[in-house]
């Protein structure tokens, strides 16, 4: 009798080591990547005048007429990826710059230079 109560224990906590030890194997669903480019969607040059620039969050505020393929005239921030460039401008500075609409509101300055006055 006590080799069966034994044998009942040892079977009981090897199932309920296997039980604790088995991971769900769940998939999480797919992530929707149709949005998603791999490049940017749009790319246009234009020519403004800067009204702001915060070199701490590499962003400047364009006052700038209509970009080809992009957008309205308008006055905008825009996040730079060109942070030296920031560095180099001031407020009242006319500028040639390229813009790219990566989607989804993501617009961003890859260059800007300082040009003569507009």
């Amino acid at each position: 009798m006590n080799n069966t109560r034994n044998l009942t224990i040892l079977i009981l906590g090897a199932l309920l080591i296997a039980a604790c030890s088995k991971q769900d194997r769940v998939q999480p669903p797919a992530a929707d990547t149709s949005n998603i480019s791999a490049g940017p969607v749009k790319e246009g040059s234009g020519k403004g005048i800067v009204r702001a620039i915060d070199t701490g969050a590499r962003t400047i505020t364009l006052d700038h007429g209509t970009i080809p393929n992009v957008m309205d005239a308008m006055t905008m921030e825009y996040y730079c990826d060109q942070p030296k460039s920031l560095r180099e401008l001031k407020v009242g500075d006319s500028v040639a710059f390229t813009l790219q609409d990566r989607g989804e509101g993501n617009f961003v300055v890859t260059r800007i230079t300082s040009i003569a006055k507009l």
